[in-house]
């Protein structure tokens, strides 16, 4: 899985998104659990592994906009 750092995500921010761990082919951690979040490449429609620091901050965007939705 290829990793995306902030500097890359910056390059085109369109291209990458976090969708939820539980959409049909999503990968699971290392433990066999699902995960919460996982990214996603829209170009390439596979998914993809965030920076630790890129993560979190597009994690919280996506909670934020599902908050503001309900």
């Amino acid at each position: 899985m290829d990793k995306i750092t902030a500097a890359i995500y910056e390059q085109n921010p369109e291209r990458y998104t976090v969708v939820s761990g539980h959409t049909q082919g999503a990968p699971t951690c290392a433990y066999g659990n699902v995960q919460q979040w996982v990214g996603y490449d829209n170009k390439i429609q596979t998914y993809v592994r965030f920076s630790k620091s890129l993560y979190k901050r597009l994690v919280q965007k996506a909670e934020s906009l599902l908050t503001n939705n309900m």
